[in-house]
């Protein structure tokens, strides 16, 4: 399994719930960079608030980390969640997601924002029928060049969800995996980083023999 960290902050606010007032958020993920794939997830945690069932392993965070893998992380019915990638990104996105049977049958959605520090923008909102396999959500055309932030939003109909306990619904927006497009290294930086390298070559071939 791989490490990861676990951060706990709580949100401000008097929410009342079951007789407690509270939102806790927490931040789990190995962090780093894994080839433009989500490292790390900032999610409320609590269940009950989040409005998210927990069979098949669905209330797992680290499931909507990595590659996509048929596991998956339910957002929670009007839940959200950032994640972030270990490098900064623009272009596009690729947002994988999971329905058992059919996806027609369950229509959820998911609206999707990018930050850049802390400000964030709306982009535009996917439907796990498009996601089915990577939905593709292009982010050309925004304010900013560059993004260090990726926020889901539950935005799923009322009908969509399959379960439900004494506080309404339970469900959301499934997250298998999700994909940047990082920002790539500049011109520069990659011939300085070969010429570094060509320098420990030389280096190497020079050092006279034990």
């Amino acid at each position: 399994m791989k490490p990861f960290f676990k951060t706990l902050t709580m949100t401000l606010g008097a929410l009342a719930l079951s007789g407690a007032a509270h939102a806790a958020t927490v931040t789990v993920g190995p962090g780093g960079f894994n080839d433009g794939w989500a490292t790390t997830i900032t999610y409320e945690d609590d269940n009950s608030f989040a409005r998210r069932g927990t069979s098949n392993d669905r209330d797992n965070a680290l499931n909507a980390l990595g590659p996509n893998n048929g596991d998956f992380f339910e957002l929670g019915f009007r839940g959200s969640a950032d994640f972030t990638f270990g490098k900064k990104f623009k272009a596009s996105a690729q947002i994988f997601e999971v329905t058992f049977g059919s996806a027609s049958n369950f229509p959820e959605a998911v609206d999707v924002y990018v930050g850049d520090g802390g400000l964030f923008q709306f982009v535009a909102r996917i439907s796990n029928v498009a996601a089915q396999g990577g939905g593709i959500v292009p982010l050309t055309g925004l304010i900013g060049s560059t993004f260090d932030t990726l926020r889901l939003v539950d935005a799923s109909p009322l009908s969509s969800s399959a379960q439900s306990d004494q506080l309404g619904p339970l469900g959301g927006f499934d997250i298998d995996a999700i994909r940047v497009a990082p920002v790539p290294l500049p011109a520069a930086g990659a011939m300085l980083i070969a010429a570094i390298g060509g320098l420990a070559f030389l280096r190497r071939r020079r050092k006279p023999a034990a």
